[in-house]
């Protein structure tokens, strides 16, 4: 980069000295009629120059009624070169009367702008991969011949994926009012070729087959020869290199020294040279390690060369995986045997010794810093369930020192020094280790005075406050370097690029103290001319403007550009969005700042498919089964999104989930942030929701809603919003005419709002945090509901790290309802319909029941009716078991659903089996193996006290004469064994 920048100014020194030549000899060959006159005009040809008129007149030392100087116009060239604008310019002078008139005749620069690629050409490579593989960056300097390599970059990456017969054509666009080159490659790819048998080279040892098997360049089982890729390519390399490495020849060289494509059949035959190389056996002699271990702790295997420093290197890593296992006095040597060329064997010797546990770790002479402030830094730790034997070694112990020695060093104790013994047999203990650092705080040495010198053009009275090292604050060089970041920051926001920073220091008036001097050299102030604004196809322009934070006038601040960035992404809608500074290393003061945008593919369509596997209550085909029994649920999803909606940043999506529980459709149309006002978002949903099979009841759900949130700071938001619903219920489990008016079909309209707090630091696995969510709402004839009630729900979950690697987690949910102005004979207990009352149980709240078994039941089948009430209280403690991917759960979890709010209770024992207002129970182990979409749950709980009751067997008819046949009902109890298998944590 520093090349091109220094040929690029090479260039224009000789360009300006060649001109600056030329236009001097051709003014004095005319000395005697222009040299000394008065200059009466100064004009410039074409009027419209590209540096801005008032900076036009301050850059040129030649001045309108000022004396012609020949050392004034080879200034003024010089500038004007030096702004990077132009390609050319000759200067002409007039006699005009008494005077002379100086005439610039200029041709400008051209910069890059939007640079596109259209191509019918299948992914690799993609457009993003075409147009980086120009070169043409945005901002820089253009010329046509850069062309030239642009396409030679696009010839390079088609060839690699195959693509030998396409055509390439160019075309420019100049924008004259921006001096903007547009830039557009047509590209017509022509087919992609496919491999064919390689070219073999070198000193193989393998069979051919085996190697060209290697790289699957040819299909598995139905045979031929896959389409050419690059990607393709390297990966058949790399196996090929995995091969060698497993026969233990991973010095093997695999090199591709071209692809010879045939244009008759349209095939291509890689040529590889490959040296296969010696064989390299690497043992370890007196202790079990696994090859895993040794490939993974000796560099050997990765720098694919083998060398006595790489052997050492290899030697202390064993040593410190050796000692993280426990065996702290590990003692591990290495030799090596055989020729260079021939096969090569390297032993490494190890004698582990006795196997140990760290018992204790404390911290001495430590004042200023307790010593859990100076634990939270340190890597080793004593043993736990998270480490059986603790964690040290010889490298973790340096490692401490120097972490506390940092800590100190930047709070001003200059003088520190950390030391660690190791003391065996701790309490006479054999196998116990104790560690203890001793800390020699020293003196702290404190700033004395600050002087800071050079703020010229800014008002520094806001920032010097905030500086780490001001009088009476510690000294450290660390403080010094946040000074530093926190000045710079600063000029660079108010448009000084090219602002430097020096200090020094020397001792104060008192022992241990400094005084400090700050000099900022601020450089020359830059602002913006302008803002250009590229690649908007769909998107309205107006709605890209309100994004914008900066404006032509304003100081040409790189942060504010980054946001105005950051704020174009988060419309949603743009694939990319790279901005520059147009003509970045040219003199001139005001520039012009380019956004260019790709916007992203207006619909997306994503399937999924899934499963549920756990207790669910209720069967259509056993209907005796009011507890839940065991069920495989298939599920499938389908998702269309259409992005950027008229042109307006907005979102219409279409999400459905299909399985043997559940048809849903949900239909949202979202404008975000609403108005202009990043902070509130406004969204209508349609849902269709038809369930059915695990509850006492199917339902059907037509819904819509209109909500708008809005972002009270970073962790909290708040969700007003209007629901308007008509809910049907069918195929009861239980007689309908014991429960006419739960079992009728219901209008709710709701007016709710939900505050949102979420502190965790990972929403998917917390750590560490406060998650909290209050949800009220209210429910009247007034918004067109047939009932009127209000709904209450609250939650609150803490996450603690209790060590680096163990979470302790609680959750605690709270919510009831209660219904008013009730018409008729109606009673609280008859006044909320099935689907708008509490149901629980389960994953997510009390895993002692299966799914929404929790709480009241009908008295005559058995089934649940839900609640007006619940209260759920959850407890985790999640620890590692196995590496960083499976880890384990230990839970309790208690709660129930209430008939109502009065009914809560914390008794331990159901009274009889009509009683279910009580506690219940449940304690478990689980099991959590880490994905890429969140951690893979399976909990096994056992019921501590769980329910009983009556229920009925039978047929549907049966059920249905349940009331009046008692012999059809039985003593039945809710399984105490129940498991759950999802995805994610339960809270």
């Amino acid at each position: 980069m520093m090349s091109m920048v220094c040929s690029r100014y090479a260039r224009y020194a000789l360009m300006v000295l060649y001109l600056c030549s030329a236009q001097w000899c051709a003014l004095r060959a005319q000395d005697s009629p222009y040299e000394g006159k008065r200059i009466t005009d100064i004009q410039f040809s074409p009027p419209n120059q590209p540096v801005d008129s008032l900076e036009l007149e301050d850059l040129l030392p030649v001045k309108k009624g000022a004396v012609l100087s020949l050392a004034d116009v080879r200034a003024s060239l010089e500038r004007l070169y030096a702004t990077g604008q132009y390609q050319d310019i000759s200067v002409d002078a007039e006699l005009s009367g008494d005077g002379v008139i100086l005439r610039f005749i200029t041709k400008n620069s051209w910069f890059v702008g939007r640079v596109s690629v259209s191509a019918t050409v299948s992914d690799p490579p993609n457009v993003g991969q075409l147009t980086g593989a120009t070169g043409l960056d945005l901002g820089q300097p253009f010329r046509e011949e850069d062309l030239q390599p642009a396409t030679t970059g696009l010839n390079l990456i088609l060839t690699d994926n195959g693509f030998y017969q396409h055509h390439i054509e160019p075309r420019i666009e100049y924008d004259s009012q921006t001096q903007q080159a547009h830039v557009h490659f047509e590209i017509d790819s022509g087919p992609r070729a496919k491999y064919r048998e390689p070219e073999l080279n070198g000193s193989l040892e393998l069979e051919p087959a085996d190697i060209i098997g290697a790289t699957r360049w040819r299909r598995f089982l139905i045979g031929g020869w896959r389409s050419v890729n690059g990607n393709r390519t390297r990966r058949g390399l790399d196996r090929i290199r995995s091969r060698y490495e497993n026969h233990d020849r991973f010095l093997a060289s695999v090199l591709l020294k071209g692809m010879e494509y045939d244009d008759t059949s349209r095939t291509v035959s890689p040529k590889l040279l490959i040296e296969a190389g010696p064989k390299i056996v690497v043992r370890a002699i007196g202790a079990k390690v696994s090859s895993g271990t040794l490939k993974r702790e000796i560099p050997i295997y990765e720098e694919h060369t083998v060398d006595q420093d790489l052997l050492a290197e290899g030697q202390r890593n064993l040593r410190d995986e050796l000692q993280s296992k426990g065996y702290f006095e590990a003692q591990v040597d290495f030799e090596q045997r055989g020729a260079a060329d021939s096969e090569q064997e390297v032993d490494y010797h190890i004698e582990p010794g006795t196997r140990h546990a760290v018992v204790a770790l404390d911290i001495s002479g430590n004042r200023y810093f307790t010593s859990a402030t100076l634990r939270e830094r340190m890597l080793i730790q004593t043993k736990s369930l998270a480490a059986r034997r603790g964690r040290f070694s010889d490298a973790l112990r340096r490692r401490d020192e120097e972490s506390i020695a940092d800590v100190y060093r930047q709070n001003g104790f200059r003088d520190v020094a950390v030391s660690a013994t190791v003391e065996d047999n701790y309490r006479g203990k054999t196998g116990n280790l104790a560690v203890h650092f001793k800390v020699k705080e020293g003196a702290q040495w404190l700033v004395s005075k600050l002087d800071v010198a050079g703020f010229v053009q800014l008002d520094a009275s806001s920032l010097l406050p905030t500086l780490s090292s001001s009088t009476g604050q510690p000294y450290s060089e660390f403080n010094v370097a946040a000074d530093r970041d926190a000045i710079l920051v600063f000029y660079f926001t108010n448009g000084f690029p090219n602002a430097s920073f020096e200090w020094s220091s020397k001792p104060g008036p008192q022992p241990h103290q400094v005084d400090l001097g700050y000099i900022v050299h601020e450089g020359p102030r830059q602002f913006v001319r302008g803002v250009l604004l590229e690649g908007l196809d769909t998107t309205r322009r107006s709605v890209v403007n309100r994004k914008v934070r900066i404006a032509a006038g304003d100081p040409l601040s790189p942060i504010r550009m980054a946001e105005t960035q950051r704020r174009l992404y988060n419309l949603g809608v743009f694939a990319t969005v790279d901005m520059a500074i147009q003509n970045p290393d040219g003199e001139n003061e005001r520039k012009y700042v380019v956004y260019e945008v790709e916007e992203a593919k207006k619909y997306s369509v994503s399937t999924g498919l899934g499963a549920e596997f756990a207790r669910i209550g209720g069967s259509e085909t056993s209907l005796d089964a009011p507890a839940g029994q065991s069920a495989f649920v298939p599920q499938v999803s389908f998702d269309v999104t259409r992005l950027n909606v008229l042109g307006l940043a907005h979102t219409l999506s279409f999400r459905s989930r299909f399985s043997t529980l559940e048809r849903r459709g949900v239909l949202t149309y979202v404008a975000p942030q609403f108005r202009n006002h990043e902070n509130f978002d406004l969204s209508f949903t349609a849902l269709y929701d038809d369930t059915h099979d695990f509850r006492t009841f199917a339902s059907r759900r037509l819904e819509g809603s209109v909500q708008m949130a809005q972002r009270l700071s970073k962790p909290s938001s708040f969700l007003y919003r209007f629901s308007y619903r008509r809910v049907t219920t069918s195929d009861l489990k239980i007689n309908a005419l014991l429960v006419p008016l739960l079992s009728q079909p219901a209008r709710v309209g709701m007016l709710s709002g939900t505050y949102i707090q979420d502190r965790r630091d990972d929403p998917i696995n917390a750590h560490k945090g406060i998650y909290n969510t209050v949800d009220l709402g209210l429910a009247s004839k007034l918004f067109g509901s047939q009932i009127n009630f209000v709904r209450g729900l609250a939650r609150n979950a803490t996450y603690y790290s209790t060590s680096k690697r163990t979470v302790l987690a609680r959750e605690l949910t709270f919510g009831a309802m209660f219904p008013f102005n009730l018409s008729g004979p109606l009673t609280p207990d008859e006044a909320i319909p099935f689907p708008e009352r509490f149901f629980g149980g389960g994953g997510s709240s009390d895993r002692a029941f299966p799914e929404n078994q929790a709480g009241p039941r009908d008295l005559t089948t058995g089934f649940p009716l839900g609640g007006r009430a619940l209260l759920f209280h959850k407890t985790e403690w999640r620890f590692p078991l196995f590496g960083d991917s499976l880890g384990g759960v230990l839970f309790h979890d208690m709660g129930n659903v209430y008939d109502n709010l009065s009914s809560i209770s914390f008794r331990y024992h159901q009274r009889d089996l009509q009683d279910f207002d009580y506690m219940v129970h449940a304690v478990g182990f689980g099991i959590r193996y880490r994905t890429p979409v969140g951690p893979l749950r399976l909990d096994l709980a056992y019921g501590l006290n769980s329910p009983r009751f009556f229920g009925c067997k039978g047929s549907l008819d049966d059920l249905l004469a349940c009331g009046s046949d008692p012999t059809l009902r039985t003593d039945q109890h809710i399984t105490r064994f129940q498991f759950v298998f999802s995805i994610g944590q339960a809270f």
